[in-house]
């Protein structure tokens, strides 16, 4: 068999399996504990067992590698000592710090709709978040802050103060499992209320315009203007949406502020951005389309 090689140079995001992230080189403090606590296959096996031990069936359905720029701690380096011993670009010589996996939660799937648990490790911490994730544009959704965690603050709501330890994002990833049913009830009221209303040109142009004033306030180098908060969208990313929105529009008259969220959540993937902006960008995108809806 032969054994297969990872070029990121020409792919900078890779698909593997969570056989191949265990076999790929494990990174250390100078004290021989792993960076950030765990290693991230060691953290998906903990999150897998987690459901397992409930009974929820949980399968990984993908798990991304990502490079980026990072100077001091790239999300990939390729070690070249290791490549003596295990070949040229072997999965065993990458060191990889950049990941996200997509936990598939099959207790309760639908032919359209299945619970997915999006998983981010990266060099800034880690980050996991709960909701739908629609089949046919695998399109992963957070319907609500009770359903994302992380162990540095990357969320609306989530105060400085609020430092969270890995055992404490563990927690929070049991309760989801303990208490599965009455969160998902609170996902599927809050899936309802999307489909039920009715989005219109009107809604599509002031929604357009809130995203585009949400990065602007975020991007600003003025300190009274400036918020912290994630925006939902940056400026490339709206203007793909709202174009491939318009269209559809034009296409479709009546569509749902479900239809209209879909679309605009399409780029926001692990394959298409960078890993630690998927949950807190489509946690934003939610919340600012809630917002509206229920205004």
């Amino acid at each position: 068999m032969t054994e297969r090689k990872l070029n990121f140079a020409e792919q900078p995001v890779q698909v593997l399996t969570l056989e191949e992230l265990e076999r790929s080189y494990h990174e250390n403090l100078p004290t021989g504990d792993p960076v950030g606590g765990i290693y991230h296959f060691a953290l998906i096996q903990q999150v897998l067992e987690i459901f397992e031990k409930r009974g929820l069936k949980p399968v990984v359905q993908e798990i991304f590698a990502a490079a980026n720029r990072d100077s001091k701690r790239p999300g990939v380096t390729l070690l070249p000592q290791l490549e003596e011993k295990f070949g040229e670009r072997a999965i065993e010589a990458h060191l990889l710090r950049r990941v996200y996996a997509n936990i598939e939660i099959r207790c309760d799937e639908t032919d359209d709709i299945v619970t997915c648990l999006g998983g981010a490790y990266h060099q800034k911490g880690i980050q996991f978040g709960i909701g739908p994730m629609v089949k046919v544009c695998h399109n992963q959704t957070i319907l609500g802050a009770q359903d994302v965690v992380s162990n540095y603050t990357c969320y609306s709501g989530q105060s400085r103060k609020d430092k969270y330890t890995l055992e404490m994002v563990l927690a929070r990833i049991e309760q989801w499992a303990d208490d599965y049913e009455p969160y998902q009830k609170v996902r599927r009221e809050r899936m309802a209320a999307l489909k039920n209303a009715e989005f219109t040109r009107d809604d599509m142009l002031k929604l357009i315009g809130v995203l585009v004033e949400k990065r602007i306030l975020h991007d600003t180098n003025n300190d009274v203007l400036r918020i912290s908060q994630p925006y939902p969208l940056n400026s490339s990313q709206i203007n793909e949406t709202s174009e491939q929105l318009i269209a559809l529009m034009r296409h479709d008259e009546h569509i749902s502020y479900w239809d209209a969220y879909q679309q605009l959540n399409t780029v926001l993937k692990p394959s298409r951005m960078d890993i630690p902006q998927v949950l807190p960008q489509s946690l934003a995108l939610f919340e600012t389309m809630f917002e509206q809806l229920k205004n």
